[in-house]
């Protein structure tokens, strides 16, 4: 056996493995609570429309049935301006456009910007 042979990583090899890795699953910690609040929004969305009992021609009905399911599933951030409500041709139209931003490394940060359209046909 040649004794100079490859054994494996170096310390150093370790150190840049174990930091690669461990960016990753911090950048993942970070991305997830986004994506959940964006899926909670599209949730909320969708149950705006199938509930029968709103008004789609009333804004404000609209917008009062969306904060409130939005602040049933702890969704805070999001504000009316994040929403915008046209009408026509009996089609009336909600959606969502918001962006996301979240630290992550000193003065880094990460963001999302997401949009979401629902249609409401009555």
């Amino acid at each position: 056996m040649n004794r100079h042979s490859q054994q494996g990583l170096t310390t150093i090899g370790w150190i840049v493995v174990i930091a690669i890795f461990g960016s990753i699953v911090l950048t993942g910690f970070k991305i997830l609570p986004m994506y959940m609040e964006y899926f909670q929004v599209k949730s909320v969305m969708d149950s705006v429309v199938e509930d029968t009992s709103l008004d789609p021609k009333s804004r404000k009905d609209l917008w009062t049935a969306i904060n409130k399911r939005l602040y049933i599933n702890s969704v805070r951030d999001l504000k009316k301006e994040d929403f915008t409500f046209s009408r026509k041709d009996g089609v009336t139209t909600i959606t969502a456009d918001y962006e996301v931003r979240k630290p992550y490394i000193a003065e880094l940060f990460i963001g999302a910007n997401f949009t979401y359209s629902v249609e409401i046909n009555r």
